[in-house]
C-alpha cells in the first residue's frame, strides 16, 4: 500500500515537473515570437547591455517579479512543497530624508507544506541605498524586517526580525555580471517563548549573458546561523530570456538542489526544487 503511494506520489510530482517545463518553454516562445516582431531588433551590444541592466539589482526600476518555487524533495517529509513569491520592487531616485538614490522591496508568499497546508508565508520589507556608482559597479546598503504574516508555523516563523543588508555589484566585466547581497536577520519578538534567532543570507550571483537575450548562471541563497554557525548551502543553475516590447521582460528557470546542510539546521529543509519565474520592469 505505501509502494502505491508512493508511486502516485512520484507521479504526480512528474507531471508537475514537467507542467512546469511547458509553461516555460510557452513563455520563450512567446518572447521569441514578440522580439522576431519588433520593427527595431537590437543590436548584440545593446541586447547585451538590456540583459546586464534587468538583472542588476540595483537598476533604478519599478518591478513585478512571480516565482514559484516546486519543492519535490524536503529533508525528513514526505510531500510535494511550493513556495510562490510576490515581490514588487519601488525606485526612488532621492529618498525624502536619506538624498541618495533607493529601491524599497516587498516581498510575500504563498507556501505549501509537504502535508498540504497551504497558506501565506512571511512578509519582508527592504530597502536599499546606492551609496557609491563607479565604473566597475555599485555599492549600496539598508536594511531587512520579517514580518509574520503567516497562517501556519509550517508555513514561515512566528517571530519579528530585522537587520542590515548590504549590495554590491561588478559590472564591468564585459558580457559577465556578478553581484553579492548579503542580509541578516535578528528576531526582536518572541525570544522568551521561541528563544532568539540571529542568522544569515548571502547570495553570491554570477551570470554570463549572449547577444540574443539569453543567459546563464547562479544566484543561491547560502545561510548560516550566527549562534550555533550550522549552515544551509544550495546550488542553482538558473537559464532565463531577457527581451524587451513595451516593458522589459526576464523569464527564467532554475534547478536547485541541497549541496551541504549542517545536521539540524532548520531554516531550509528543500533538498530539491525547480523555479520558474516571470518578471516585469518599467524603467524610471
Amino acid at each position: 500500500m505505501k509502494l502505491k503511494i508512493f508511486n502516485r506520489e512520484a507521479k504526480g510530482a512528474r507531471d508537475y515537473a514537467a507542467s512546469l517545463m511547458m509553461l516555460f518553454a510557452g513563455c520563450i516562445a512567446g518572447a521569441a515570437q514578440e522580439t522576431e516582431e519588433n520593427k527595431e531588433p537590437q543590436s548584440g551590444a545593446t541586447s547585451v547591455k538590456l540583459s546586464q541592466e534587468v538583472m542588476n539589482p540595483t537598476t533604478l526600476a519599478w518591478q513585478l517579479q512571480l516565482e514559484e518555487y516546486a519543492i519535490f524533495k524536503t529533508e525528513g517529509q514526505d510531500g510535494f512543497a511550493q513556495n510562490f513569491r510576490f515581490r514588487g520592487i519601488i525606485p526612488l531616485k532621492e529618498g525624502f530624508l536619506i538624498k541618495v538614490p533607493q529601491l524599497i522591496r516587498v516581498i510575500t508568499f504563498l507556501n505549501t507544506a509537504p502535508d498540504g497546508k497551504t497558506g501565506l508565508g512571511d512578509l519582508t520589507l527592504n530597502q536599499f541605498f546606492l551609496l557609491t556608482k563607479k565604473d566597475w559597479g555599485e555599492f549600496g546598503a539598508g536594511w531587512n524586517i520579517q514580518i509574520p504574516t503567516r497562517t501556519d508555523d509550517q508555513l514561515g516563523s512566528p517571530q519579528w526580525s530585522i537587520g542590515p543588508a548590504f549590495t554590491v555589484t561588478f559590472t564591468d566585466l564585459g558580457k559577465w555580471q556578478m553581484y553579492w547581497i548579503w542580509e541578516n536577520f535578528f528576531s526582536i519578538s518572541g525570544n522568551d517563548k521561541y528563544g532568539s534567532s540571529a542568522y544569515a543570507v548571502l547570495q553570491p550571483n554570477v551570470f554570463y549573458t549572449w547577444a540574443n537575450g539569453v543567459y546563464a548562471g547562479i544566484e543561491p541563497e547560502w545561510q548560516i546561523d550566527y549562534k550555533t554557525g550550522k549552515v544551509a548551502i544550495p546550488m542553482d543553475f538558473r537559464v532565463g530570456y531577457i527581451w524587451s516590447g513595451k516593458l522589459k521582460y526576464n523569464a527564467y528557470i532554475e534547478p536547485e538542489v541541497m549541496a551541504y546542510r549542517s545536521d539540524g539546521y532548520p531554516r531550509n529543509s528543500s533538498n530539491f526544487g525547480v523555479r520558474l519565474g516571470f518578471r516585469w520592469y518599467l524603467p524610471m
